[in-house]
């Protein structure tokens, strides 16, 4: 959640209002772009086997989406167990077991024929991953001591299973779809409903079957959006085209001041980034007497999990670093001397710096009961300093 997010919800409190005009939406979007780096992110993780589930040759240059086409079978090994014992077995084989979201790991035995077996189900097929087994000397010391436990023959089988678009991940159909040796897109930033993609020129032919996949594989998703210019005002507005779904450019968030208590209780630690660096600093303010009056301490420590601030500025002046550190002190009205720590992200021009101050976000200025309009040297736990910077602009 950005600064700017904290300042428009703290003004509407429920939901951020975007207009049904995409470049209204673009505007909000950009000043909303930072995020909460607890939450879990919307995109696929790296995929290392994509050899197995490589899609047909025949999808290759497809620019409108036909889920059918990206149908085959493949042969996957597999081992047969007692289903007396099945369920022992495929804990002490989980490590080599097929893992594949959508498909099932144990299947039921079919004849050469491919009918079910008549075995009255005392057998079933456990799949195994083709990349750790190949043969039946490719099972580790641990797997084959826990088979001859119990007594299951160490004998592999080829089982044809069949692969539709729903088992495959977006980056594997992308990789399938986009002309070989190109770069693949499956990331996005999201706002609700809304993913937002920055294509490349040569990912542009492909781009509403590259809405309809990441819709298709990301629940929650109903639109998709990709920049169509340049930023290039202070507010950072571009204009966006609709990839695929709905033209819906209202998007709800849950309030922060309901968020962030639950997530300050939790394990994670909240970071905040601040990145629009033209009016960040003034934004602060934003945070003042946000979570209200201060809750029993008996009850819930504020100290637990207080959110990490990476709050990117502007400055022109001699010395940059006192005075972005002065500017947010006077948004914050509290002092943050020996508290934070800045350092320069770089020269942007002629006597002009970016530069980025840190902070773990004091209680002092979170609750209302501690929000005075005279500065406050309350202490608050000290921030650890920053060597590098891990956040870029």
């Amino acid at each position: 959640i950005s600064g700017r997010l904290f300042f428009l919800l703290q003004k509407h409190h429920s939901c951020i209002s975007l207009s049904q005009n995409l470049n209204q939406f673009a505007r909000i979007y950009l000043q909303c772009s930072s995020v909460v780096h607890s939450q879990k992110a919307m995109t696929d993780q790296p995929q290392t086997d994509l050899g197995l589930y490589k899609p047909p040759q025949t999808v290759r240059g497809m620019t409108e989406l036909d889920r059918a086409a990206f149908s085959q079978t493949v042969s996957v090994p597999a081992i047969r167990i007692p289903t007396i014992i099945l369920n022992k077995v495929v804990k002490s084989l989980k490590k080599v077991a097929l893992q594949r979201p959508g498909l099932k790991r144990v299947v039921e035995e079919h004849n050469e024929d491919g009918n079910k077996d008549s075995s009255k189900g005392e057998h079933r097929l456990l799949l195994l991953d083709p990349n750790s087994i190949t043969s039946a000397d490719s099972f580790g010391s641990e797997e084959a001591e826990a088979l001859k436990a119990y007594g299951v023959a160490q004998e592999i089988q080829k089982y044809q299973l069949k692969l539709t678009y729903e088992n495959l991940k977006s980056e594997e159909i992308l990789r399938a779809v986009l002309p070989e040796g190109q770069d693949v897109t499956s990331g996005f930033s999201r706002v609700g409903h809304i993913a937002h993609m920055n294509l490349r020129d040569h990912q542009l032919p492909y781009r509403k079957l590259i809405g309809q996949v990441i819709i298709d594989k990301n629940p929650g998703v109903t639109c998709v959006v990709n920049k169509t210019n340049t930023i290039d005002s202070t507010y950072r507005n571009f204009q966006m085209e609709v990839l695929a779904g709905e033209s819906n450019m209202v998007a709800k968030v849950r309030p922060v001041r309901e968020r962030l208590p639950a997530l300050m209780k939790g394990s994670q630690k909240i970071h905040v980034v601040m990145n629009l660096p033209a009016l960040a600093l003034e934004f602060l303010d934003a945070f003042r007497g946000l979570l209200g009056p201060e809750p029993d301490q008996s009850l819930f420590c504020p100290y637990d999990n207080l959110p990490q601030v990476h709050c990117y500025g502007f400055s022109k002046e001699d010395d940059a670093q006192r005075d972005v550190v002065e500017r947010a002190e006077v948004s914050f009205k509290i002092s943050l001397q020996g508290r934070c720590s800045v350092h320069l992200v770089r020269n942007v021009a002629p006597n002009k710096e970016m530069m980025c101050v840190s902070f773990t976000l004091p209680r002092g200025v979170l609750y209302s009961t501690h929000t005075q309009d005279s500065p406050s040297q309350e202490s608050f736990p000290c921030v650890r300093t920053l060597t590098a910077s891990p956040f870029t602009c």
